[in-house]
């Protein structure tokens, strides 16, 4: 690399990263260097400090050597031990310094720890749908963005090694790709981060959905949740991106089993393109839908009853938070009728009509921007179908960019935790405090 560059003219220097000295005085040095422009390679080893993650602790998958510490949280075990390697690096260097020592944490943590087994995973539910389709339907190919263990598609990689092809970071590529292979009559599966895929390649997306072909966008890491890697991760445009286009089926499952019949409606039912929007953390709570409950186009279904208000929510994450909500309200004997709306941009209007008609505070929560949503979709249906009149109708979505942090600590900044939802439905200030709620219940009280 250094000399490839230098022929171009450049100043190459090659350092090691991890040195901070040798780091200041190339900055200082190159400085000096006025005539030319200056590249920086700085040689680093990830997981630097923990020996364990330093070295290629990996795992080999079909001939290739994955780095397991790419993603992810450690689990206790492991973030324990490198806790306690670094801590005591840090205090070999504080004897060198003459400087004081900090504490090395004890070896346990604090309280139950949940376990992925404790969880429902929609991808997990994803990834034995498509390795349990493919036994009947020979025509569909999955292509993913070097994030198959992320996307769970590891299973599949290695059921139909010959329908699975790795694209590498280039988003672009792969849409074109399926693209090519649509037009030859397969099923493309399209795999990435949404954020990446919605946005990076929408170019390739808008050109392929004008060929009136049939290609498959899975989604993966939608909407707020995980918050932790900010908002180039934290994917809450997609749905407007995807709903511009007039052949797209934008599809939301709020949990394993529906995601399965969700995956298998885009692959052998739909005739247009479709979008599996699917969250990658693990679900807050396992979504019971109604035991008669029919996965039908532009139709969803109540969770709760209510009949102080309507709210329509979909996806795990925002409708534990719309349960947690009708939960606090139930407390003060506020109904809210929570609907599960896994159909993002097509609604069924009898469905509607007949769902609302007694409703007159109409509630949309979205884990997306407040912009190009499923509250737009509903407000303009209601439009369509002379509903709006005589009720009210309030769009709780992103209206700034979305924080990062934990995600209690996002959903209560932006308002959208099952506590907040309560009071901004309520008028409750703080829905907790006996008194605020004998305060406002009495004073609305008929005299």
């Amino acid at each position: 690399v250094v000399t490839k560059v230098s022929a171009f003219g450049w100043y190459v220097v090659r350092i090691n990263g991890h040195d901070f000295n040798e780091l200041k005085n190339t900055f200082s040095y190159l400085k000096k260097i006025t005539d030319k422009p200056k590249m920086i390679i700085a040689d680093t080893i990830k997981g630097r400090g923990v020996s364990f993650m330093e070295k290629p602790l990996t795992e080999t998958f079909q001939g290739k050597t994955l780095y397991k510490w790419h993603s992810g949280a450690p689990d206790d075990e492991s973030y324990i031990k490198g806790l306690n390697e670094l801590s005591e690096s840090i205090n070999k260097l504080a004897d060198e310094l003459g400087i004081d020592k900090i504490e090395i944490p004890e070896n346990k943590t604090e309280g139950k720890v949940a376990t992925k087994l404790d969880k429902e995973f929609v991808t997990d539910a994803y990834g034995e749908a498509l390795v349990e389709l493919a036994k009947t339907n020979k025509k569909f190919v999955v292509l993913d963005g070097d994030l198959s263990a992320d996307c769970k598609l590891r299973n599949f990689e290695k059921t139909y090694p010959d329908r699975f092809i790795e694209n590498g970071i280039a988003e672009q590529d792969m849409v074109s790709m399926a693209g090519g292979l649509a037009r030859m009559g397969l099923i493309p599966i399209v795999n990435t981060f949404a954020s990446f895929l919605a946005a990076r390649a929408n170019e390739q997306i808008y050109n392929n959905a004008g060929e009136k072909t049939k290609i498959i966008y899975t989604c993966h890491f939608a909407g707020m949740i995980p918050a932790g890697p900010g908002k180039s991760h934290q994917s809450v445009r997609d749905i407007s991106l995807f709903g511009a286009l007039p052949n797209v089926t934008i599809i939301q499952p709020c949990n394993a089993e529906e995601t399965k019949w969700a995956t298998d409606y885009c692959i052998n039912i739909a005739e247009e393109n479709c979008v599996l929007r699917l969250v990658i953390g693990p679900s807050p709570e396992r979504i019971q839908l109604p035991s008669d409950y029919k996965f039908k186009v532009g139709v969803g279904a109540a969770l709760t009853e209510g009949s102080d208000a309507m709210l329509f929510g979909y996806g795990p994450v925002m409708l534990h938070e719309a349960l947690v909500a009708a939960d606090y309200l139930k407390k003060i004997g506020f109904g809210l009728k929570v609907i599960t709306m896994p159909w993002l941009n097509k609604i069924d209007l009898s469905w509607l009509k007949e769902i609302i008609k007694d409703q007159k505070r109409i509630f949309v929560l979205e884990d997306h921007s407040a912009i190009g949503g499923l509250g737009d979709r509903i407000l303009n249906a209601l439009v369509e179908i002379g509903e709006i009149s005589g009720k009210e109708f309030t769009n709780f979505g992103l209206r700034e960019y979305p924080e990062c942090g934990t995600p209690l600590e996002v959903l209560e900044y932006h308002r959208l935790d099952g506590k907040s939802l309560a009071e901004r439905i309520s008028g409750v200030k703080d829905i907790e405090s006996a008194d605020a709620i004998k305060q406002k219940y009495t004073a609305d009280a008929p005299q």
